[in-house]
């Protein structure tokens, strides 16, 4: 193996194959920044391009954009609230409050470092327990995947903790809502009232940029005389503490990426969800959580960039996608003549290990690519907000009508930003929404195929070892905010 990788560096290293990775890298920021546009988008855009590139640099350039796109989201998301893809929604959640304090640069520059840092480790993770980490995704099948999403929605319960009914209730119509077009498995429409539009269902992304969009648009335009959101964005400091203080929060967020990039069907977008949820969990400073909390930020920007790494492992070794992007980048290998599986790593040593080493190099060149990529987009707080807000909408509308480019998604995203406006307006939490739309179809075809094959004996599950942990997970998640509750007011009649 040794030898494997010393011609993985060889390959990797070259000139020209460094430059592909920063401009992949480069497109990727921009693909993940811009709302509607997502790392997905950008791998599949520029497939045909890497058809005249040698092997190795056409999954450089492409490994570039996937890890690039992941990580871009979060720079709207920190800078204007606005998640430029799903994944970074937490993101927003803490780095625009912290804007607001006028810690913007500390945000983008702990953001960069949890970004590279998870990136990271998920290479390391794909370079050395490829084989290991693959019989996990052997071993999910449909009552494994009925877990994983009955646990993310069970993250409803910490989102919402302190209006839990109103972020139950929330999460409930999000359910229904998602259910909106064909059965995944009887094929018959429901609730689209004769609209083929909505055969499809809502599209996510348009819903949760309307979601998140609009009403930071409303708002600029409801406080255009504060200027107190012009904050140091030169100043991206990470000191030695933020990395010392957290290393704890690092470790478990890479791994939660890695583990959910391994399992196919789930995302960056569900890692990012738990990630968060954990970090919470066992934070000291809870408080702070929705009020501009760097753990956080580094919960949700490690694990959805752990993700990455994770997501090409049963690709590589199985020939499964862990996530969209690792879908359209199996179609570029195949088209380059490489097939995943045990052979890649023997006929095909040289091109398959100079991209798992080049994997590694992508993720230290996105903490100094990112670094000078905010360094730019930090101008955007010192853009009047009347042009801002105009182009934000603007951006928005394009980005809606990209995906699918369908009108429908549009007026769909406008509905939803309004609707998300009353809904932040009068305390409904706006995560549960995420959530649900995210997990929601997932969970209803899991659900329809685990009853098919235990012949609708539910409890049959419970004799598959992964199922048992993530009941007591789910467990764990209902009971906490109970056990914390009455933990306080223990403490409180103490004193």
């Amino acid at each position: 193996m040794l030898e494997n990788i010393l011609l993985g560096i060889q390959g990797a290293c070259t000139v020209m194959n460094l430059l592909y990775m920063v401009a992949g890298l480069v497109i990727g920021i921009i693909f993940g920044a811009l709302p509607g546009f997502s790392a997905t988008m950008g791998v599949a855009v520029f497939v045909p391009f890497s058809y005249v590139m040698e092997p190795g640099a056409a999954l450089l350039f492409l490994s570039g954009i996937y890890c690039g796109g992941v990580y871009g989201g979060s720079i709207p998301a920190v800078l204007i609230g606005i998640p430029g893809t799903s994944a970074s929604v937490p993101t927003a959640f803490e780095g625009r409050a912290l804007v607001r304090k006028g810690e913007g640069g500390h945000a983008l520059g702990i953001v960069t470092f949890a970004s590279a840092f998870g990136g990271f480790w998920s290479s390391v993770s794909l370079l050395f327990f490829s084989p290991l980490l693959a019989l996990i995704a052997l071993r999910v099948g449909p009552p494994e995947t009925m877990m994983i999403a009955i646990f993310g929605l069970s993250v409803v319960c910490m989102l919402s903790e302190g209006n839990m009914l109103k972020g139950l209730f929330v999460g409930c119509i999000t359910l229904v809502i998602a259910s909106v077009g064909q059965d995944p498995v009887l094929g018959f429409p429901r609730f689209t009232f004769g609209q083929h539009e909505l055969l499809g269902g809502f599209e996510v992304v348009s819903v949760l940029i309307g979601l998140f969009s609009i009403p930071e648009v409303f708002k600029m335009i409801k406080n255009l005389d504060d200027k107190d959101e012009v904050s140091k964005i030169a100043n991206m400091r990470v000191d030695l503490k933020d990395f010392t203080g957290h290393i704890g929060n690092y470790i478990r967020s890479t791994i939660i990426g890695i583990i959910i990039g391994v399992i196919p069907a789930a995302g960056p977008d569900i890692a990012a969800f738990l990630s968060y949820n954990e970090a919470r969990k066992v934070s000291k400073h809870k408080e702070e959580f929705g009020n501009g909390s760097i753990e956080g930020i580094i919960a949700s920007e490690a694990a959805n960039n752990g993700v990455t790494g994770g997501s090409l492992i049963p690709l590589l070794t199985l020939s499964i996608p862990g996530s969209a992007p690792a879908a359209i980048f199996l179609g570029a290998m195949i088209i380059h003549g490489l097939r995943p599986g045990p052979q890649l790593f023997t006929v095909h040593a040289e091109t398959t290990y100079t991209l798992l080493i080049g994997f590694a190099i992508i993720n230290v060149l996105l903490f100094f690519v990112g670094w000078i990529f905010c360094r730019f987009a930090g101008k955007i707080l010192k853009i009047p907000k009347q042009i801002l807000a105009t182009l934000i909408m603007g951006l928005c509308t394009v980005g809606a009508f990209a995906i699918s480019q369908n009108i429908t998604d549009v007026i769909v995203m406008y509905i939803a930003g309004i609707f998300g406006y009353f809904l932040d307006k009068y305390d409904f939490p706006l995560s549960p929404i995420a959530l649900g739309l995210l997990l929601g179809p997932m969970l209803e075809e899991a659900i329809m195929q685990t009853g098919t094959m235990f012949r609708n004996n539910y409890f049959m599950i419970f004799t598959r070892p992964i199922v048992d942990v993530f009941v007591f997970l789910i467990l764990i998640s209902f009971l906490w905010p109970v056990f914390i509750k009455r933990v306080k007011k223990r403490a409180e009649a103490e004193q």
